[in-house]
């Protein structure tokens, strides 16, 4: 009878191992070794001597860390059937993995600050388990989100990635936030002006990196960290890969082929039947806000075609920054606006944004220096290296290729003091009667009939500007 029970034991062991093991035999779960397939984008390392740009590697995601930021500067990871289930949601708690030393942040840092505690590899991703949850709720996997954003079409551009999972895909996928809307947590927290997502689609298979071709789908995002967006589709804010390149200094998608790479980075995705579509959240806010937080004036008595620079900033080490204003009496896509630099009187551009997003009517958007003062950065919309500039380079602006304004004189170099002896170590704001720009980038210069002059380091009038033609 032993001999029978053992036999008829082992049978059901076999019955129970085997028919577990065929339970969805083609779901995989996310290792850590899938969140960088795609690349590294700004080569972190996990190394405390690289304070902002900090490696942390874990089975639910990849993350460069800011210490000084107090977040992430992206986070990378892959999604695939397996790494969904019904895992409740966790708990936020600071990160102590860490270096010893630096500051961890606290759930209680975002405690009355109106942003939210927003998840960059979202809770919904990592539901296999608990244990697998847990870890998109450290305070390193989190920066701080206007609810709009993040409860509107933030939320609805995390679900249609589920959704696109459940249709048979597999994803990777790299998020961060760009530029500043100041900070949090005395200092501690910096408030990105923006948050951008990046999403390569693939159909369920292996030997990821070798079926991206040039016909693969990339969603490219980025989206304004404001109010009154919640009841916008996500879709208002595609851009591509290249933009997104230039607004953060990264290089995405860098273990792709650079010919395919040249391609899918260029496109915006274009599907106009995505399958399956997400449910944006109804709300009762519909109004879009300025790329700013803070309203500003109408213009009035005139209107012109396109943007055109504002505010130039000149000041003291790296505290320089450039503002465009939008006069053109409507919301206009940044989409095809690109500034470049010429430097030391160059006749050949030594630095270019391609600009992405949308300006009101009124509204201002700036471009800072990276290394400027935290009271400029706290005005900047993004950073970048085109905001590099001394007093006698010229800046130009265009759009789909066509110069719209111009500062300074391509092709002159006027010596370090400037055109005029007003572009160094100065502050220029455009007279409140121009209202268009200076399309010939080879005129000669003359600050003061377009400009007035401010000492340096003066930043009280970015962030606004009007015009007044009467």
């Amino acid at each position: 009878m032993k001999d029978h029970r053992l036999i008829t034991l082992l049978a059901l062991f076999v019955i129970i191992f085997a028919g577990a093991s065929m339970v969805h035999p083609l779901e995989a779960k996310t290792v850590s070794s899938d969140n960088l397939v795609l690349g590294n984008p700004s080569g972190a390392v996990t190394s405390s001597s690289y304070p902002t740009n900090y490696l942390i590697q874990r089975n639910q995601y990849a993350l460069s860390y800011h210490r000084d930021n107090g977040i992430a500067n992206w986070v990378s990871w892959h999604l695939d059937s397996g790494d969904i289930g019904s895992a409740s949601r966790s708990d936020f708690q600071s990160d102590s993995s860490l270096p010893s030393g630096w500051y961890r942040v606290a759930t209680g840092d975002y405690s009355g600050s109106g942003y939210d505690r927003g998840h960059m590899t979202p809770s919904g991703d990592r539901t296999s388990s608990s244990s697998d949850n847990q870890p998109t709720f450290f305070m390193t996997n989190i920066i701080p989100q206007a609810p709009d954003n993040n409860q509107g079409p933030w939320v609805d551009l995390e679900t249609y990635a589920r959704e696109l999972v459940s249709a048979g895909n597999e994803l990777y996928m790299i998020t961060g936030g760009a530029g500043s809307r100041g900070t949090i947590a005395n200092g501690k927290v910096r408030i990105p002006n923006s948050t951008w997502k990046i999403i390569v689609v693939l159909s369920q298979g292996s030997n990821d990196l070798s079926r991206i071709s040039n016909n693969t789908r990339v969603i490219a995002i980025n989206m304004p960290n404001v109010q009154g967006i919640r009841d916008n589709d996500w879709r208002d804010y595609l851009t591509t890969v290249d933009a997104l390149e230039s607004l953060t200094g990264y290089n995405f998608l860098s273990n792709v082929s650079t010919s395919i790479q040249s391609v899918i980075e260029a496109r915006i995705d274009g599907s106009t039947t995505p399958v399956p579509t997400a449910v944006p959240t109804s709300v009762s806010n519909p109004t879009a806000t300025p790329v700013r937080t803070a309203t500003p004036p109408p213009s009035t008595g005139c209107s012109s075609t396109r943007l055109f620079f504002s505010e130039y900033v000149e000041g003291s080490g790296s505290n320089k920054a450039l503002e465009l204003y939008n006069n053109t009496g409507s919301s206009v896509s940044l989409s095809g606006y690109s500034i470049q630099l010429y430097a030391n009187g160059a006749t050949n551009a030594t630095s270019s944004v391609n600009l992405s997003g949308s300006l009101a009517n009124g509204a201002t958007y700036v471009i800072a220096n990276a290394s400027a003062s935290s009271s400029l950065l706290n005005l900047a919309n993004i950073t970048n290296g085109v905001a590099n500039f001394n007093g006698n380079d010229a800046l130009v602006l265009t759009y789909n290729g066509t110069v719209v304004d111009s500062f300074g004189q391509v092709g002159n170099d006027p010596g370090s003091s400037g055109w005029s002896g007003l572009t160094s170590d100065r502050t220029l704001r455009r007279k409140a009667n121009i209202a268009s720009g200076d399309t010939n980038r080879s005129d000669s210069f003359s600050p003061s009939s377009a400009w007035d002059a401010y000492s340096s380091d003066t930043f009280s009038g970015l962030g606004s500007h009007s015009v007044s033609c009467q």
